[in-house]
């Protein structure tokens, strides 16, 4: 019996060489997002966002046109209930669509949220992070801690002039 030695082609192994330069371009062109996490978060107390907020902004402390602000991303019925006075109302869903025309002037950001167990102020100060804002904090404790610190808050819905005061509504 003869054997005969079966031929094959070699396969041909893909280059992928190519590969990285393209993903990289494609990154590059379809703009990466920012990531957070954790470890990128601020967090201060009631006593600290107060002298945060207090800091005059614009060229030589001359204020200008950038406002110190709060923010308030729980949804629109927590915040009617019980807000800090002045925040602006901007649940977390809204965060993405409306930063950009609402925060327009805002120089420093708190977030706070209810208590020391949620997590929607995390979420929103990491979120605006990701969107370029850098000086985002978030008060820790919500407003449970602003409360048990000896401040007090506002009910009822957002006046125009307060949702205003940080870029157009």
């Amino acid at each position: 019996m003869i054997h005969r030695r079966a031929t094959t082609t070699p396969r041909r192994v893909p280059r992928t060489g190519w590969l990285l330069p393209l993903l990289l371009v494609g990154s590059a062109l379809t703009g990466c997002k920012n990531s957070t996490s954790d470890k990128d978060l601020k967090f201060v107390n009631s006593t600290r966002a107060i002298e945060l907020l207090e800091v005059r902004t614009g060229a030589f402390g001359s204020r200008g046109t950038r406002v110190n602000v709060w923010l308030d991303p729980r949804t629109l019925a927590e915040y009617e209930k019980a807000h800090i006075p002045g925040a602006i109302s901007m649940p977390f869903p809204r965060i993405e669509q409306d930063a950009k025309s609402r925060l327009i002037n805002a120089a420093t950001i708190i977030v706070y949220d209810t208590d020391w167990d949620d997590v929607i102020g995390v979420s929103a100060s990491k979120r605006l992070m990701e969107l370029g804002y850098s000086e985002v904090y978030t008060l820790r404790g919500g407003i449970e801690a602003w409360v048990a610190d000896g401040h007090g808050v506002a009910s009822g819905p957002p006046t125009e002039a307060i949702e205003n005061q940080a870029g157009r509504r």
